[in-house]
């Protein structure tokens, strides 16, 4: 499958340096199927979802077939925490429709050779002790909380990093 990246909702130009991010990682590539499903639902998720009463300029990305980042740029507001909590309980439902794991935290997913494989955290952190794995390896940040750090920091060298 040729790689894609969606854009669903406001623009991305158009969302905040300081808008809060969240980036979910796949267990497995989208298929073409999948990736309809996940405009249709998200389509239906950003009609509706509100912050403190008012519409929340959201930013939907599928990456690389593989992640789903969400942007919520709430233009100087705090973000009400029932707005965090049907974002994830909507990418809980997402996880169920597609069918895949998008909810575990634990799984990192790291570029070997071009390729994106995706491993539980404790055994990536065996790999890189055995040499299995180099510190110079890229991996996707699945902890950036905005999208200034998803700009600069979700796709990073091993080294240096929190792992």
């Amino acid at each position: 499958m040729t790689e894609t990246t969606i854009n669903l909702g406001a623009p991305f130009t158009e969302i905040a340096n300081e808008a809060k991010a969240w980036v979910y990682t796949s267990n497995q590539e989208f298929t073409e199927s999948q990736l309809a499903d996940i405009e249709k639902y998200v389509q239906g998720f950003l009609s509706q979802w509100d912050s403190h009463g008012k519409l929340v300029k959201g930013c939907f990305q599928v990456i690389k077939n593989r992640f789903v980042a969400i942007f919520a740029d709430t233009e100087g507001d705090t973000m009400c925490g029932r707005a965090q909590d049907s974002s994830v309980k909507f990418m809980k439902e997402l996880e169920q429709i597609l069918a895949v794991k998008l909810m575990d935290r634990m799984l990192v997913a790291i570029n070997q050779n071009e390729n994106i494989e995706t491993l539980p955290f404790m055994e990536l952190r065996n790999k890189i002790a055995s040499g299995d794995i180099s510190k110079s390896t890229l991996f996707y940040n699945g902890l950036i909380t905005s999208k200034k750090e998803f700009l600069t920091d979700w796709e990073r060298q091993i080294e240096g990093s929190w792992i």
